[in-house]
């Protein structure tokens, strides 16, 4: 397991310069030994089945696709690209028009036209022209070799075994270059999503306090209400903190955010498996209190209101209470959200009106 990882390692390792593609140079080590041992195949059966001299350019192609493997480690991804192209078209002559068209080694350029799409910084009009090149040049040199004979003679059997190595080794350069294409686009698509969910929670969220802002919370009531197996019920209160003008003119408008912090703390704990809780704008804070009705939703107010009214906040060497008032009303269907928000903000005034720190419902 460990001269697995290691050469994981070795096969996986980044580039060090910023303009080389870590992507590009693993493909491109992989190809590599994908060439490597097809050729080293291809020098076996050329000496044991053909007698043929085509082992020395199988070889000849060892050494080269080893040099661009090499290539890769040493910050010359483009260079080792441009090689293997020149390396992919040669071999692919030499062997095409020794062997002739059955076997199928002229197929092998198409794995250029992947290779020069992946590499994203590349102009697209040279990677446009090279596709079409490059299809009419297989087309071209399959009709061209039907019509000239052959280098090597090979039976039918030996036919078939190239044909079958020659079908694995574009087999497995195809799957290669296809999956490192599914790791790009798939990777991409990863951060896409991943930074749209960023958006979305930046637009739904207040970033002082960490709680849904007045969208997101509206968002969230209006799917709540919509959702065919939620009719049951909802209660809403909005607050606000008593005074708070004063807080902010007498420590300051820093104590102001660090009262609202630590009240989003507390509320966001308090709601827990009750609803949802939103800073509706200023010092004023919605709670939803989903499937149930008002009376418990006042029960458990009256609780969050005391404990409140007890808690005590220091900022720097100033030690202050705040108090809350609160307009409880549950939600009518027939009015809507916006309505039955509007409501319980008319009773937050008139709480406030009566003196404050106190729930009206």
């Amino acid at each position: 397991m460990n001269l697995i990882h290691k050469l994981k390692d070795i096969l996986f390792k980044d580039v060090s310069t910023e303009n080389e593609s870590k992507d590009l140079s693993v493909l491109m080590r992989i190809l590599c030994i994908i060439n490597v041992l097809f050729n080293v195949i291809l020098t076996v059966f050329y000496l044991v089945f053909l007698s043929s001299r085509l082992f020395q350019w199988s070889i000849g192609f060892i050494v080269i696709f080893g040099l661009i493997l090499w290539m890769t480690y040493w910050d010359r991804t483009n260079g080792a690209l441009s090689v293997y192209t020149s390396a992919i078209i040669l071999s692919m002559l030499i062997y095409a028009f020794a062997l002739g068209p059955s076997v199928g080694f002229q197929f092998s350029l198409y794995s250029l036209i992947l290779l020069f799409y992946y590499k994203t910084d590349e102009n697209p009009i040279f990677k446009g022209i090279a596709a079409i090149v490059i299809s009419f040049s297989v087309i071209g040199i399959w009709f061209y070799l039907v019509y000239v004979e052959k280098v090597v003679e090979f039976t039918k059997l030996q036919n078939i075994i190239l044909l079958l190595a020659c079908t694995i080794y574009l087999s497995c350069t195809y799957v290669t270059i296809s999956y490192f294409y599914y790791l790009k686009f798939a990777s991409s698509e990863h951060k896409i999503i991943k930074y749209a969910k960023k958006l979305e929670k930046l637009a739904t969220m207040d970033p002082l306090t960490q709680l849904t802002n007045r969208r997101g919370m509206m968002n969230h009531l209006e799917a709540f209400v919509s959702d065919s197996a939620s009719h049951s019920q909802l209660s809403l209160a909005i607050s606000d903190i008593d005074f708070f003008k004063k807080v902010n003119d007498t420590y300051g408008h820093d104590a102001g955010d660090y009262v609202l912090v630590e009240l989003g703390k507390t509320f966001k704990e308090f709601m827990k498996d009750k609803g949802w809780i939103a800073r509706w704008g200023g010092e004023e804070f919605l709670f939803a209190f989903e499937n149930n009705n008002g009376d418990y939703a006042f029960e458990q107010l009256d609780k969050l209101k005391y404990s409140i009214e007890k808690k005590q906040f220091t900022y720097k060497d100033y030690t202050f209470n705040v108090t809350m008032t609160f307009g409880l009303e549950e939600y009518d269907s027939s009015i809507g959200i916006a309505e039955t928000i509007k409501s319980a903000d008319n009773k937050l005034y008139q709480g406030k009106e009566s003196g404050r720190n106190r729930i009206i419902y």
